[in-house]
């Protein structure tokens, strides 16, 4: 029982200090996603190595106890800005009449064929725009067949390679472009929006996630976020930038991107909204399909949608215009 308490214990810490390596080889970033799932790993773990000792008392586990201690807390520490206890990054709408910029991000997963319980979610709400990724040809026709009559102002983009991407908007479309900011194969969308109340520059994003199958390094994903981070940072129109950035909210990629960009995260302060893996329980999940937007706007709401037969949930972010 003792020697397998350790073997976690150490497997653990493993876990726990390879993230603390700036490295960018998929290693090394990976254990950056399941912050929440180690924490509740940590208790585990704490709750065993005190209940052992009761039961056999040994000098080395009161060691272990510390250890384990430790780093509940720092866990805890990198937890507590995405619960609602914590400041919050952007404040919540207090004027009824402020004019909203609503937005529904979705990776449908290419290979899902359940397109009408995605365009039966989406109907749900009143979105202004509607960012969809990993679409092929056949998710651009059932969409626009879907969305053309209310939402005329579209980009399309779609590839066979899990990278297409699609955009929708009620309000007209400006400087719309179709970029390759790292490889050719990987698009990433930057338009304005002509809102009727003033124009948002959009950029909507999706670069690969660093694992082995696709790529074994995060140099290109974050490479991509940080470009776009430097474009948002000289916009001073309302900007957005959104999409599945195969990254989570708090890894450090994500803090340089809020730091160099100024945008602001709406989960800061109100909660996780994980949208990754769909089909597993909430505690096996961790937010990688993002908006941030800038100082121009409030929130009124933020939530994950249901479950549409991708393995990301729809995640749907409601602003307000400052006035």
């Amino acid at each position: 029982m003792k020697i397998a308490l350790l073997v976690l214990v150490v497997l653990f810490s493993i876990t726990m200090l390879l993230p603390l390596i700036r490295h960018d080889y998929w290693v090394f970033r990976v254990f950056e996603f399941p912050r929440f799932q180690k924490w509740c790993l940590n208790l585990l773990l704490l709750l065993w190595t005190a209940m052992h000792h009761l039961a056999e008392p040994d000098p080395l586990l009161p060691w272990i106890g510390f250890w384990l201690m430790f780093t509940m807390a720092y866990l805890s520490y990198q937890i507590f800005p995405f619960i609602p206890l914590a400041p919050r990054m952007i404040r919540s709408n207090r004027d009824p009449n402020a004019p909203n910029f609503r937005v529904v991000v979705s990776n449908v997963y290419q290979y899902n064929r359940k397109s009408k319980r995605l365009i039966r979610e989406c109907g749900r709400f009143e979105v202004d725009v509607l960012v969809f990724v990993e679409t092929d040809q056949w998710w651009c026709d059932e969409l626009k067949a879907a969305f053309d009559e209310q939402y005329p102002h579209q980009i399309l983009h779609p590839l066979e390679n899990t990278y297409g991407m699609l955009m929708f908007s009620r309000w007209p479309l400006a400087d719309g472009e179709v970029r390759f900011l790292v490889k050719e194969e990987i698009p990433s969308i930057r338009v304005t929006v002509e809102h009727e109340v003033h124009p948002v520059r959009f950029f909507a994003i999706h670069p690969e996630p660093p694992v082995p199958s696709e790529n074994p390094k995060s140099t290109a994903r974050d490479q991509e976020i940080m470009k776009v981070a430097e474009e948002a940072s000289r916009e001073e129109m309302p900007t957005v930038v959104a999409g599945d950035l195969n990254d989570v909210a708090w890894s450090y990629t994500t803090q340089e991107f809020l730091e160099t960009s100024g945008l602001k995260d709406p989960r800061r302060g109100r909660g996780m909204y994980s949208t990754f893996h769909a089909k597993y329980p909430l505690v096996a999940r961790w937010p990688l399909d993002h908006l941030f937007c800038s100082e121009h706007f409030s929130l009124n709401r933020i939530r994950c949608l249901r479950r549409v037969g991708s393995d990301h949930l729809p995640i749907y972010v409601d602003l307000a215009m400052k006035n």
